[in-house]
C-alpha cells in the first residue's frame, strides 16, 4: 500500500521544485549608465557584422509593407513604438528592445535594452525630436534591410553550392 505525503511533504517537495525553475530563469539586470544612443551604436554594428546567421524583428511587417511605415503607424496612432530586434551569429544571440515615446506637451523620449544570455543591460533614456525619430526610423530600417539581403544571398549561396552536381 503506498502511503500518501503529508501536506508539509508536498509543500517542501513544491517548493524545492520552485526554486530550481527560479535558478533555471533567473535574469541579471546591469545598469550600463549609457545613453541608448550606444545601444543603437552597438545594434548597427551587429547588422553589419558578416556572421550573422539569424534576423528577426517585431511586429512583422505583411508582404510589400516596409517595417519603418508599421513602426511609423504605431507611434503616429498611439505616440508610443516598441521595437524587438533579434540578431544571432555563432559567438552570440542578442535581443534588442527599443522603445520611442512622444507627448507633444513633453517631446520625446527614447529607451532601451539588450538582453544577452541571462544579463538583460539598461540604457539611460534620451530625450529625441519627432524629426529625429523618423530619420532613425529610416536609418536602421535601411541598415536592417541591407543585414537581411547579405544574409539571404549567404544562404542562396550556400544553397546553390550544395545544389551543384559534382564534376566529371
Amino acid at each position: 500500500m503506498r502511503r500518501r505525503k503529508t501536506t508539509t511533504q508536498l509543500v517542501g517537495s513544491i517548493d524545492t521544485h520552485i526554486k530550481t525553475r527560479e535558478v533555471a530563469y533567473f535574469m541579471r539586470i546591469e545598469r550600463t549608465g549609457q545613453p541608448v544612443s550606444k545601444l543603437l551604436q552597438q545594434l548597427e554594428e551587429d547588422l553589419r557584422r558578416d556572421d550573422v546567421i539569424y534576423l528577426e524583428r517585431v511586429p512583422s511587417p505583411r508582404a510589400g509593407e516596409k517595417y519603418r511605415d508599421v513602426v511609423s503607424r504605431f507611434f503616429t496612432e498611439f505616440g508610443i513604438a516598441t521595437v524587438y530586434i533579434k540578431v544571432r551569429s555563432p559567438s552570440f544571440e542578442r535581443r534588442y528592445v527599443i522603445n520611442a515615446k512622444y507627448d507633444w506637451a513633453m517631446g520625446g523620449v527614447v529607451e532601451g535594452w539588450v538582453v544577452e544570455g541571462n544579463v538583460v543591460r539598461m540604457y539611460e533614456p534620451v530625450a529625441i525630436s519627432l524629426s529625429d525619430i523618423g530619420k532613425a526610423l529610416d536609418y536602421y530600417g535601411e541598415t536592417y534591410w541591407k543585414a537581411e539581403e547579405r544574409l539571404l544571398s549567404k544562404k542562396m549561396a550556400e544553397a546553390y553550392t550544395e545544389e551543384k552536381p559534382p564534376a566529371d
